[in-house]
């Protein structure tokens, strides 16, 4: 059977198992630092039928994300699996081989060419070694990869193009992948780019006043809908915190246990920041709610789509009712352009059919369209 043939019945089978076992929590967008998830690299990817596949994933732990939008991981992974990657590394290798051997390439130039696409990979008791003397020299060229304390390797993590992929984009799949009961349960904030583990914590009566760098404000949290603490912020740049009132039924440990749970833009986070978006939560939840139906929203946010405290209050003499027309984007853009907004804000968004959609700037509505909402 053919290297196609092979393929083919490979991405097939992967198709089957798909429609059977549901992997929606090892999606990549599911999967945040800290979650164990699968991992495949760029070089290897191939196209089937203008999809996206990958020879091998591996399964490991998400550890920190790099590049533009943290578009490549960098992950760990146990022995078994850096022994399943320093194999594939062979594989890629012999296969690279003998596409440049029929190619007409011999001898040392071709062993040149083959260690200069795959770097040699080889295990020395529990160290990996690297050979890249090609193309760092002698001196530099070999670099070895040990496993941390917990017998964990990071293989090129930080120099490789890895991605976080999907199990079903992979024609096999090397380690053991979690289950969906495994996986961390994190909750998605309406209002911020903000995954909490439980909804049990809220706000409740936000009091804002005007101080001199900002606004200050002080908020009830509760648990389970009963006051266990005051958060503050004094509006001078500062940290916001949490004065504990309730300690006996939620204690510093029970908000750090918490915090370690939380994701702010899927990487981990800080109390501060925590404390900060669940105030958010409730100020701007509380803004839309006793809007009539003929009105909504607009706010202010930065490139991470987080709030950066400027609202407008909407009316349909703006057009809100013709807003599946470009020109009714314009409008509004324009509108918008009219309010002063924070110096840390990129655009406006505006709440429509429950979700945040980006106003685009005035000079781009012209380009717009309706595909952008």
């Amino acid at each position: 059977m053919s290297d196609h043939e092979n393929r083919t019945r490979t991405v097939r089978q992967a198709d089957e198992a798909h429609a059977t076992t549901s992997h929606e929590h090892l999606a990549p967008h599911h999967v945040m630092v800290g979650d164990l998830g699968v991992f495949a690299g760029d070089w290897a990817a191939y196209d089937h039928h203008g999809r996206t596949r990958y020879p091998t994933g591996f399964v490991g732990r998400l550890d920190a994300q790099r590049g533009r939008d943290g578009q490549y991981a960098v992950f760990s992974c146990d022995r078994a699996v850096a022994e399943a990657i320093v194999a594939e590394q062979g594989r890629l290798r012999d296969e690279t081989r003998q596409r440049l051997t029929a190619g007409g390439l011999r001898g040392p130039d071709l062993d040149a060419e083959v260690d200069l696409t795959y770097a040699p990979l080889r295990f020395d008791g529990d160290e990996i070694v690297m050979d890249e003397r090609l193309v760092h020299g002698e001196a530099d060229g070999i670099s070895r990869i040990c496993p941390d304390a917990d017998g964990r390797y990071a293989i090129c993590a930080w120099q490789w193009e890895w991605r976080t992929v999907a199990p079903t984009d992979c024609d096999h799949v090397v380690g053991a992948a979690p289950t969906a009961a495994d996986q961390p349960a994190r909750i998605p904030l309406v209002h911020s780019p903000l995954h909490v583990p439980h909804d049990r914590l809220t706000v409740t009566n936000l009091h804002q006043r005007l101080a001199y760098n900002g606004v200050a404000f002080t908020a009830t949290l509760c648990l389970d809908g009963t006051p266990v603490g005051m958060i503050e912020y004094d509006g001078n740049g500062g940290e916001t915190w949490l004065r504990h009132h309730d300690p006996a039924r939620f204690s510093w440990r029970d908000m750090h246990e918490f915090v370690l749970g939380c994701r702010y833009l899927r990487q981990p986070t800080d109390e501060g920041k925590v404390l900060d978006r669940l105030v958010t939560e409730y100020d701007l939840a509380r803004q839309i709610a006793p809007l009539p139906p003929n009105a909504t929203l607009a706010r202010s946010v930065n490139d991470d789509g987080d709030f950066c405290g400027d609202t407008v209050a909407l009316e349909s003499l703006h057009g809100l009712d013709r807003l599946n027309q470009p020109v009714a984007w314009t409008d509004l853009a324009r509108y918008l352009a009219t309010f002063k907004r924070s110096s840390l804000s990129t655009h406006w968004q505006v709440w429509l059919n429950g979700f945040w959609r980006d106003v685009p700037a005035p000079a781009a509505t012209a380009d717009a369209g309706a595909n952008r909402h």
